[in-house]
């Protein structure tokens, strides 16, 4: 345990004590599981400091950023690939344990997990979830189709999988099965409205190319396979179908009663259901169950009892079907023999409801909150996508943009895309953007797109357009810059960027030399030659306004956003957003000549909204770009959060991989905001007008 020492003091023993702790329980659990999942020949009792810090852990202090799993053989890199695979479905997940110890059932699922690893396979999981819109479809969900709620989760899901194979090649699978036939009958659901919202969840996950979602049908789990299954054989089959799950999995001397009363798992999935029905069955057109409140107290009771009997019969099917697995669940649980795994990240921490029992709402700030659609319809306004109700947006006049018609997309985990509606009208020019919203906009929601409009690659306008935000800013130092000869450098410079095909770390604006990381292209936009060449000091810019000229090929690339405000609400136990406001941070590069950040402040107070915002380096090494390496620590915390820093950054609940298009106008907020590049693989890097505002 020397290692540890290094990175604390004396003062910190409690600290210590616990990592310590946390290692031990690791080297118990992994010995323990070793005739499981190490490969023969293997001697169980080797598990040694290299393989346990390989792995991080959400529950206990994050150690400096290494990758040590490149000293490690190849039989010790799987194993240490298991435990960091576990760590991410802990990250997504949810443990209503809440104890030090995490998921009950970590050396279970661990053997499976190694079990992929061996054979070199993805790692299977799957998910019983997304059977049908609740019945309430006045005071609960939009409808019977799916709207943003599902969009959003299997975003999610996918996102998570996307994970996996940054840590393991073969990456993972989510398969969701559809348990709508197995209480549609209970709830009053008609089959045939069962196919439909399957069917629209298949069309959604294609045209989002959620490339790891997988779906199947109870038919797979009873062997009967319909490949190309259409809905009218569907629909002769549905009922079939149920009769034949409950003859084959039903257990007759099951005691529904006596698991809800000693089982906490099943306990507490009781609990959910008895809630939910509350205000699913509301408005159950029969007057028998309804006529009393203790009637139907006690018919919600019945239902909620009903579903588990069938719960317990699905998941016996389910592990039949599908039994080397990694089961998920959409309920709350100690993670004893199913993880429990957020759908829809909700900012308060909560476990949110399921898409197919809520509504979403969407705040002025870009949060997705789950809720019940009467709960916010004073307070929001409607939103349709392709003639349908899709969600309640937060009312604001920032959405308002006159006789200019737009739309506006909420993207996935942070960003906006505002398009004008060329279905009534022609294709609006850059010129009719509000400038002073679309700057709002972004101080709230940053990044914004918007997409669509005319003239936005003509040089003049944009730099007009620019000046609307506020006073433009000149370009960085040693930025080249050209201008038309005579005209106001303060009031019409601009940088003309060519981006080279390297990767790019997130960072605050504010502290990266545009020079060291982009190749600047000195040129006027209108007349080359009769241009003159100046560099300017440039003070802190607040805004960007940026125009794609060129842009890589589609997936060669992609432009990294990471949102302060989702960085701070999946912040991993034990830190808090109040800890941080008192850390500090240096960076040392191995560029003797450049400057570098010392005593930075990890968080800042953002000028308009006051909400606390990252400031920060990623820590970079020389290989992947030309950017000279950073090594980023921080001075005054307990232990270096820069590995903690560093992934939270990265993960995909907070960080938007976007793809631009030619044409697209970008406004972000950089302090609110951190931007990054991945590798361009295309041969093309793209070209961006970017102007900064204060």
């Amino acid at each position: 345990m020397e290692n540890l020492l290094v990175y604390g003091s004396g003062d910190r023993l409690a600290i210590l004590e616990k990592q310590v702790r946390t290692l031990l329980e690791w080297q118990r659990v992994i010995t323990a599981s070793s005739r499981r999942f190490f490969s023969k020949g293997s001697p169980a009792s080797i598990v040694d400091e290299t393989l346990l810090s390989s792995a991080r852990y959400q529950d206990s202090p994050t150690l400096p950023a290494t990758d040590l799993s490149q000293n490690l053989t190849p039989e010790r890199r799987d194993k240490s690939s298991a435990l960091q695979i576990l760590d991410i479905l802990e990250r997504y997940g949810h443990n209503g344990n809440r104890s030090e110890q995490g998921w009950l059932g970590k050396l279970d699922f661990l053997s499976v997990i190694q079990g992929y690893i061996d054979a070199g396979k993805p790692v299977r999981m799957i998910i019983p979830a997304f059977p049908f819109k609740s019945p309430n479809r006045v005071e609960k969900v939009l409808g019977a189709s799916p709207d943003l709620g599902e969009e959003l989760a299997l975003v999610h899901l996918n996102g998570l999988c996307e994970t996996v194979t940054e840590v393991y090649r073969p990456g993972a699978e989510i398969t969701i099965l559809s348990d709508g036939i197995v209480y549609n009958d209970i709830l009053g659901i008609a089959d045939d409205e069962v196919w439909e919202y399957g069917e629209c969840l298949r069309a959604l996950a294609i045209s989002k190319g959620l490339q790891y979602i997988r779906f199947s049908r109870i038919g797979d789990v009873l062997g009967i396979h319909h490949n190309g299954l259409k809905k009218d054989e569907y629909m002769t089959h549905a009922s079939c179908y149920r009769r034949e799950l409950i003859a084959k999995f039903g257990d007759p001397n099951f005691d529904v009663r006596r698991q809800i009363k000693d089982d906490k798992d099943t306990c507490m999935t009781y609990r959910g259901y008895l809630k939910f029905l509350a205000v699913d069955l509301k408005r159950c057109s029969s007057t028998e169950v309804t006529s009393t409140k203790a009637k139907f107290k006690n018919h919600v009771k019945d239902v909620a009892t009903a579903m588990i009997v069938r719960g317990k019969i699905f998941a016996k099917a389910l592990h039949s079907g599908f039994p080397d697995y990694v089961r998920l669940s959409i309920h709350p649980s100690v993670g004893k023999t199913k993880l429990p795994i957020q759908l829809i990240p909700q900012r308060t921490g909560a476990f949110g409801m399921t898409p197919w029992h809520c509504s979403i709402a969407v705040g002025i700030d870009g949060s997705y909150q789950t809720v019940h659609a009467a709960d916010v319809a004073l307070t929001h306004d409607l939103v349709y996508h392709n003639g349908r109700p899709y969600c309640f947006r937060e009312r604001s006049d920032l959405y308002d943009w006159g006789a200019t018609r737009v739309s506006f997309e909420h993207l996935y985990p942070c960003g906006l895309i505002v398009r004008p509606n060329t279905e009534t009208e022609e294709q609006p020019s850059l010129r009719s953007i509000d400038m002073v919203k679309l700057r709002d906009l972004a101080e709230y929601q940053s990044p914004i797109i918007a997409r669509g409009f005319a003239e936005a690659t003509d040089p003049d306008l944009f730099i007009s357009k620019a000046h609307e935000f506020g006073e433009g800013l000149p370009p960085s130092q040693e930025t080249q810059s050209l201008h038309p000869p005579g005209e106001n450098v303060s009031k019409r410079s601009y940088n003309v960027i060519i981006e080279n095909d390297s990767a790019i770390p997130l960072v605050d604006d504010d502290i990266l030399q545009l020079n060291t990381v982009e190749e600047e292209h000195a040129q006027d936009m209108t007349d080359t030659q009769d241009s003159e060449l100046e560099i300017y000091e440039s003070p802190s810019a607040r805004l960007e306004f940026s125009t794609c000229i060129d842009t890589p090929a589609a997936g060669s690339g992609y432009t990294l956003f990471a949102a302060s405000r989702l960085f701070f609400q999946h912040l991993p136990f034990p830190h808090t957003t109040e800890e941080l406001e008192n850390v500090t941070w240096r960076a040392e590069n191995t560029d003797p000549a450049a400057d570098t950040p010392t005593d930075q402040p990890l968080i800042v107070r953002h000028p308009v909204h006051k909400t606390p915002c990252l400031r920060w380096h990623n820590q970079w090494s020389a290989s992947p770009t030309q950017l000279p390496a950073y090594h980023v620590s921080t001075g005054n915390a307990n232990l270096d959060l820069t590995s903690t820093v560093n992934q939270l950054l990265h993960d995909r609940r907070v960080c938007l991989r976007f793809t631009f298009e030619k044409g697209d106008l970008l406004v972000y907020d950089s302090i609110s905001t951190l931007r990054a590049k991945d590798d361009v693989t295309s041969g093309n890097s793209g070209e961006f007008w970017r102007m900064h505002v204060d």
